[in-house]
């Protein structure tokens, strides 16, 4: 009876263990798996940007601008830089596009050189589901996500219509005078944009000015040099000069210092770099049409990184321009644009 007895209460005593080693076992498995923290982990883009030329002030802005947005997105974006040393080296910048491409990275954000030469490769990326932001110069495509840009155009218009107010300050009558375009390069979209721009509005504003052929400086600081010095000696009847980009405006300010002209010859161009607001401030150069490659930049990255996650982009997005003249180059909103990185 007595062995009946014990051998019953090990039979309890077992199935209680029993019992309480399962309840443990389930208890502890819920306790790991809430203790287990979700895979929240965000994946890292990978974002390729691509500039005209790395010789250029303008372009480092925008590239500052392009890691900007790297540091704001917390670690969300990491931002890779390229180019061509010079804008002219447009065969150069479609292998640095095309060795990216072939790297797969999450998304591009390029200034094309050219409007043909880098489209196959553009396309390619669109279709194999790499978003492409373009920048400054539109592709002669609509298989891109997102173009940001200035009208290139209205802009150069705009310097005409500082240049005659500046000619009617200064009682010049333009009627009869000469003006000339010294271009950065021909063929270029953005270069002919702003070319043709300007022209068309000073025509239509002085119908009987003289404008002489478009000189092309190749990018090039001495030849533009070169080209304004003898179209000043050769032309006494010059009134104006317009500069389609930086390294034309710090030629062609060098060439109306070491002339003495700049008192007669009214002058405009595109961009900034330090030479061109020393030449500003000096009053060599009339004014400069300043865009906004540091807030283009950050934007390209910006509009990538959404572009990546799905979100809608706007497809066309139109950036407006300033003009900056020494009087107004010390208010603050201006002087932003000047020094972006202050």
């Amino acid at each position: 009876m007595k062995k009946r007895m014990f051998a019953l209460l090990l039979v309890v005593i077992m199935a209680v263990a029993l019992f309480a080693g399962c309840g443990s076992s389930t208890e502890n498995k819920g306790a790991d798996q809430g203790s287990t923290p979700a895979n929240t982990e965000e994946k890292t883009y990978k974002i390729s940007v691509i500039v005209k030329a790395t010789d250029s002030d303008y372009w480092q802005t925008l590239l500052a601008g392009a890691k900007a947005a790297e540091a704001d997105s917390n670690g969300k974006v990491v931002v890779t830089t390229d180019g061509p040393p010079s804008e002219t080296d447009i065969d150069k910048q479609v292998s640095i596009l095309e060795n990216v491409i072939a790297t797969q990275p999450d998304a591009v954000v390029i200034a094309s050189s050219s409007s043909d030469a880098t489209v196959p490769a553009v396309e390619n990326a669109v279709a194999n589901g790499i978003p492409v932001i373009t920048i400054d110069n539109k592709l002669n495509t609509d298989k891109y996500t997102s173009y940001l840009a200035t009208d290139h155009r209205l802009a150069a218009g705009m310097a005409a219509e500082a240049m005659v107010k500046d000619w009617n300050g200064m009682g010049i009558d333009p009627s009869g005078k000469k003006v000339i375009v010294i271009s950065s390069v021909a063929g270029s979209k953005v270069n002919t944009d702003r070319t043709e721009g300007f022209i068309a509005k000073i025509t239509e504003l002085v119908p009987n000015i003289v404008v002489l052929e478009t000189q092309y400086g190749e990018n090039d600081i001495a030849k533009a040099l070169n080209i304004a010095e003898n179209t000043i000696a050769a032309n006494p009847d010059l009134i104006g000069i317009f500069g389609d980009n930086n390294h034309m405006g710090v030629g062609i300010a060098k060439a109306l210092e070491e002339s003495g002209k700049h008192n007669e010859i009214v002058t405009y161009a595109f961009d900034t770099n330090e030479d061109e607001i020393k030449a500003l401030e000096d009053g060599t150069l009339n004014g400069l049409v300043v865009q906004n490659p540091f807030g283009m930049g950050y934007d390209g990255v910006m509009h990538a990184m959404e572009a990546i996650e799905g979100k809608s982009v706007q497809k066309d997005i139109i950036i407006n321009a300033t003009i900056v003249t020494k009087e107004n180059m010390k208010e603050p909103a201006i002087h932003k644009l000047l020094y972006p990185l202050e």
